[in-house]
């Protein structure tokens, strides 16, 4: 009997260069049909998103302090069978077909930083070292949107903020005990109700309600204060959630 190709994967878009334009290609595509698909649900516009170039996009991609996790579904059945390493070196990218993608911003440094501040909320205390990640975006195609999609993208991000957080920083040792002492990661993110922004599956991901915030808030928060005002969001009224993740 065919088996028929359902899975989902999610892998970090690990590339350098020289790029290849179909990569370029796939992300641009992706970010402008979310622009289009649910404009309410980000920052920027579709009409400012049109304007860069191919070559802009590549810097977008490459920027360190931008992470992005690509759901992705196998176009053949051959695909299907592709191994870690050969995903993480970036066959997919070019091979499969785009379907979502998790946009993180970071990591921060939390010292003098922290979301709960902004909001006017208490923080969630920890005894570890921490770094701070946000989530910018989650974009999911509608005809993709499922619980093996979903079960994919929160696996993935999980395991991408341990194993970044854990490489970012140091190992440092209790004093008093001599043990290591705990790594984690925590990650923020703004949710604006009844948007098309899936909202479950970032309540999911980035735990608990800890204050509101409005557009202008927000982009301090997913330290992008430079952008310009985009009316009519200015004044929207969004969740910030915020959840720690052990390393």
């Amino acid at each position: 009997m065919d088996q028929k190709i359902t899975s989902y994967r999610v892998d970090p878009l690990m590339v350098t260069e020289p790029i290849p334009a179909k990569v370029i290609e796939n992300f641009k595509s992706l970010r402008l049909e979310a622009l289009r698909v649910a404009p309410p649900s980000y920052l920027s516009t579709l009409e400012r998103e049109e304007k860069p170039t191919d070559a802009q996009w590549k810097a977008r991609i490459l920027d360190p302090t931008h992470h992005y996790l690509i759901c992705h579904k196998p176009l053949s059945p051959t695909n299907n069978t592709v191994s870690d390493s050969e995903s993480a070196a970036g066959d997919w990218a070019e091979n499969d077909a785009w379907v979502g993608m998790l946009y993180l911003l970071g990591p921060y440094n939390l010292d003098g930083y922290a979301v709960t501040s902004l909001v006017g909320s208490a923080a969630m205390e920890t005894d570890g070292d921490e770094i701070g990640w946000y989530i910018n975006g989650i974009y999911l195609q509608p005809n993709s949107r499922c619980e093996a999609s979903a079960t994919a993208i929160h696996e993935a991000i999980l395991e991408y903020l341990r194993f970044q957080t854990d490489e970012y920083l140091p190992t440092v040792f209790n004093d008093a005990t001599g043990l290591e002492k705990p790594k984690r990661a925590r990650l923020a993110g703004t949710i604006r109700n009844n948007s098309d922004q899936l909202e479950a599956l970032y309540e999911s991901l980035a735990g608990r309600h800890v204050g509101w915030a409005d557009t202008k808030l927000r982009r301090r928060i997913a330290g992008l204060d430079d952008l310009p005002d985009m009316e009519p969001m200015g004044q929207l009224r969004m969740r910030v959630m915020e959840r720690v993740i052990e390393c």
